[in-house]
């Protein structure tokens, strides 16, 4: 699931015209906010906290990046100067230019490497021009045009490149793919009857880049991009998606997140304010939106870490994000079904016939090959929990309504037995409900449970039992959600008591005595603990921290322990990984990087060099 969380300010904006860019530092958390054409400043976006700011006489003509080759921070100057300097340096004005006789249209980052654009189209890495800039000559895609804008994005290690010209004859787009030092591009160009070009962007998806375009008919349209063009298509490609919710009369700015997700900013359709939204593009379904009360023209976006940066007004405000794993159950079959109103006195008889896959007809055509014969594994349900659920299941009712109507009255009834085969039963519940279903089971009473002992349950914390009690505990563990959705209702379900018992038991867990959960390997049980322990201190850290028992002080001690410990044996197995790698290859019969094939002298070498 994808959700807009609740955005907050920023800075100020000297003037929105003159914003030329948001970008990404060193550190994580930390971006470089280039507010005007005279200074940069470093923000944390956890405070709002202002850590550096540089100033020049000098007009910048790019934003300021952070070149992780260099260690340093460059930005381009007038249009045909370049400057590098390290964090400590507040005025710029004094430090080295390396000027170019052509003009500088931007610079742009990639992982590890800045690369620069000039006014002609080419682009260049940027350590490589630093090193030949006396004899550089850059070649020259277009002459005497404007570049309106600029797209990028990656696949693998592929960097594929993009802007867009407008001329008398109407929106051309150039691309290439960045992975050497020539410049040569592919050129398209756009045009769609009776509508104007609002907006575009690439979009990596499956390995493939495809250029996504926005037009005043209110369609994004989407063009894989390719060398080759294919007879007969469409100049901007197929129809990706129709835009209703926002007005496509002003400028659209499209945004990736990731491969599944895409940020689509632009004016409300009664042009009353901004809109803001993330679009599945798998599901093709709008997952999360946010209004804003103004709009300006120029639509300017950025994606920084796990939050998107724009101005509204006269400041720059920042909208975390979170993306999730998507289930499609959560987008399909949450619609109540229509209650029939057809009078009871008509009958409707309908013919069917029922088929019969194993039928004697395929015996003859079974003899002659070969079938491997596989019955589907159908959950079966038990006959208390049947007969709750008949009525529900005949109107074909999704699993999530159905757990809605019956797990309140099932805790109500405080009945063990039914919530255990509503677990067993059931893959879709609502978060809600879980917290629910948690909430009941760590605090009702012990006699509730059935009086068994379970040999893999040694040395239990008190309040978890009886043994009945931890092991349907277990069964809810091993549930999967949505932490987004999940996190608010274990905040206002739990009490102090019950999170301090939860907390008990997920350390119990990391320790020598725990167990592996219900269909989960060793692996996968301390996976899910350590997700629930996370969690858990997120939705009630402050519960925690007001309380000050020691039963809560004594387990959060041991938590952070065990974690301590885990990253000390992770930096142990980190100085070994190289060794492995050998031993890996030679056991795939791999050749190293040097193209001779491993040996075992080699090998045992190594691991006697190791037990030393």
């Amino acid at each position: 699931m994808a959700k807009l969380l609740s955005y907050y300010r920023l800075c100020p904006l000297i003037d929105i015209k003159t914003l030329l860019g948001i970008t990404e530092d060193s550190e994580k958390g930390v971006v470089i906010a280039t507010l005007g054409r005279n200074i940069a400043i470093k923000f944390r976006l956890s405070d709002q906290k202002q850590l550096n700011s540089w100033r020049t006489k000098d007009k910048f003509s790019s934003a300021v990046h952070y070149d992780r080759n260099l260690n340093m921070y460059v930005a381009v100057f007038n249009q045909t100067c370049i400057r590098t300097w390290a964090d400590d340096i507040e005025t710029l004005d004094k430090l080295k230019k390396y000027k170019f006789q052509q003009a500088i249209h931007t610079i742009i980052t990639h992982k590890e490497t800045t690369f620069v654009m000039f006014k002609s189209g080419s682009v260049y890495p940027l350590s490589e021009l630093l090193e030949n800039r006396k004899t550089f000559t850059p070649a020259v895609i277009i002459e005497d045009k404007d570049i309106a804008s600029i797209c990028y994005t990656s696949v693998n290690e592929d960097l594929y490149f993009g802007f867009l010209v407008n001329d008398a004859t109407g929106f051309m787009f150039y691309w290439t793919v960045l992975n050497d030092s020539k410049n040569t591009f592919s050129k398209y160009p756009l045009k769609v009857e009776s509508a104007s070009l609002k907006g575009l962007e690439l979009f990596a998806s499956s390995n493939q880049v495809s250029l996504l375009s926005v037009w005043s008919d209110g369609k994004i349209y989407s063009k894989e991009l390719s060398k080759q063009q294919k007879e007969g298509q469409s100049p901007v490609g197929e129809t990706f998606i129709v835009l209703e919710n926002i007005s496509t009369n002003h400028f659209v700015k499209v945004l990736p997140l990731d491969e599944k997700y895409i940020a689509i900013y632009g004016a409300d359709p009664n042009e009353e304010g901004a809109i803001l939204l993330i679009y599945n593009t798998q599901f093709k379904v709008t997952q999360s939106k946010q209004v804003h009360k103004l709009y300006t023209d120029e639509a300017k976006i950025w994606k920084t870490f796990n939050s998107i940066l724009l101005p509204i007004g006269q400041n720059l405000i920042v909208v975390p994000f979170c993306l999730e794993t998507e289930q499609l159950v959560s987008l399909i079959g949450t619609h109540k079904p229509i209650q029939n109103k057809i009078d009871s006195d008509i009958a409707f008889v309908t013919d069917f016939h029922v088929a019969e896959w194993n039928s004697e007809g395929d015996k003859s055509i079974k003899k002659n090959k070969k079938f491997k014969v596989e019955k589907t594994k159908q959950k079966q349900i038990s006959p208390n929990l049947k007969n709750r659920l008949d009525e529900m299941l005949k109107e074909g009712l999704p699993e999530n309504l159905i757990t809605q109507h019956i797990i309140e009255d099932i805790l109500e009834e405080k009945n063990i037995r039914l919530l255990e085969d509503i677990l067993n039963y059931f893959t879709d519940i609502k978060e809600a409900y879980l917290a629910k279903i948690l909430q009941f089971v760590l605090s009702c009473h012990q006699k509730l449970f059935p009086k068994f002992n379970s040999q893999n349950l040694i040395n239990l914390p008190p309040k978890m039992m009886p043994h009945g009690r931890a092991l349907l505990l277990d069964k809810l563990l091993i549930r999967q959600f949505s932490n987004l959705h999940m996190l608010p209702h274990l905040r206002s379900c739990l009490s102090i008591e019950q999170a301090s018992i939860l907390m008990q038991y997920l350390v119990y867990q990391f320790s020598e005595y725990g167990h592996d959960l219900p269909k989960l390997n060793s692996f996968k049980t301390e996976k899910c603990i350590t997700k629930w322990t996370c969690l858990l201190v997120d939705s009630n850290y402050q519960k925690f921290i007001v309380s000050k028992d020691e039963m809560v002080e004594e387990a959060l001690v041991k938590c952070r322990n065990t974690i301590v410990d885990q990253q000390d044996a992770l930096q142990s197995l980190k100085s070994v990984a190289s060794v492995l790698a050998k031993f890996e290859a030679e056991a795939k019969g791999n050749k190293y990087a040097n193209g001779r094939s491993p040996n075992s002298f080699f090998k045992i070498q190594n691991v006697n060099h190791y037990l030393g």
